[in-house]
């Protein structure tokens, strides 16, 4: 148990969620029907659901042509060096492992018989305990992992509150369902647009975590590799560690590979971070991404746009058209 000492100060109460009554109107039946089929698929024993994951993953695999497409065209950026034999087998397995994190968002919203806890763990937490007790806020530096639900509901287990910041979903109900499950495993969530709040959560000592690496172009983007690949980047974690003098923690989920249990690593404090070069430090942090990627390389986002450029710029996407330009 967390000592008073180490313990930083509970959270502010989270705001109230609306009723989920506003929702009941016929437009928003699908979203009640996905998720009364996670929920249902939720109460599978838990080696049916990596069974069946593997089966639809496979199935996805043919039948979701824009994503397949998507993820090749990253996979031959960021491994030039590999055959395409070699990337179509990751990208293969990459599919399986965004089923996996379907069945892993029922776990986590769903499950309340402890299946969680017995199937994730959380390492390092000696090197947070240590950040809490030299009077810091803490940023867990994460990164998109089809992971990344069940990696967050894991955090509990370090017997300390947390924050969580999100993209909230453009789907109104979706969003609400989200919240109300994740909320109910003792994690705040910040908006992506209320960055301001986690600056408050860092001054008081609290636990942030935060994933910037997907393509940015707002203000004060810049572009750094990525595996080796220009990368529209957000600079922001820099800003953040010099207004909060937080310490910054990897934080790195990793599926094992019979899919039956999950190891959340916490990573010691980045060492002379932020440095005076915010290009510098997310080189650093494209760095860290690449190592545990390198461990487990179909359980990163490979389905996401990562490398689309600004606008008049060469796409990869579109076969290296300038992108905007009809």
């Amino acid at each position: 148990m967390t000592s008073p000492a180490t313990a930083p100060p509970a959270p502010a109460a989270p705001a109230e969620l609306e009723s989920l009554r506003k929702y009941l109107a016929p437009r928003w039946w699908p979203v009640w029907i996905a998720f009364g089929f996670v929920r249902s698929l939720a109460l599978l024993p838990w080696v049916v659901q990596v069974a069946l994951s593997r089966s639809l993953g496979t199935l996805a695999w043919y039948i979701a042509r824009r994503d397949r497409r998507t993820t090749l065209i990253n996979l031959r950026l960021a491994y030039p060096r590999l055959t395409e034999r070699e990337r179509r087998g990751i990208a293969r397995r990459h599919f399986v492992s965004l089923v996996f994190s379907l069945f892993e968002t029922g776990l986590v919203w769903f499950d309340r018989r402890g299946r969680l806890e017995r199937l994730a763990r959380v390492e390092g937490k000696e090197h947070l305990e240590a950040a809490l007790a030299a009077g810091k806020g803490v940023l867990l530096l994460g990164a998109h992992f089809t992971t990344n639900e069940i990696a967050a509901a894991a955090l509990p287990q370090t017997g300390h509150f947390y924050d969580i910041m999100y993209k909230p979903s453009t789907n109104a109900l979706l969003n609400r369902l989200a919240l109300g499950a994740r909320r109910g495993r003792g994690g705040n969530m910040i908006p992506s647009d209320r960055f301001v709040d986690m600056l408050k959560v860092l001054k008081r000592g609290g636990i942030v975590l935060y994933a910037p690496d997907q393509r940015f172009d707002g203000a004060g983007c810049v572009t750094v590799p990525l595996f080796g690949v220009p990368a529209l980047s957000n600079p922001g974690t820099t800003f953040v560690a010099r207004a909060t003098r937080c310490a910054v923690l990897p934080f790195i989920p990793r599926r094992q590979e019979d899919g039956r249990s999950y190891v959340m690593r916490i990573g010691a404090p980045l060492a002379d971070f932020p440095s005076t070069d915010p290009i510098r430090d997310l080189g650093r942090y494209h760095a860290l991404i690449e190592e545990a990627v390198a461990l487990a390389p179909e359980q990163y986002l490979w389905s996401y746009k990562r490398f689309r450029p600004l606008a008049g710029q060469p796409d990869p996407y579109r076969g290296g058209a300038l992108r905007g330009v009809s």
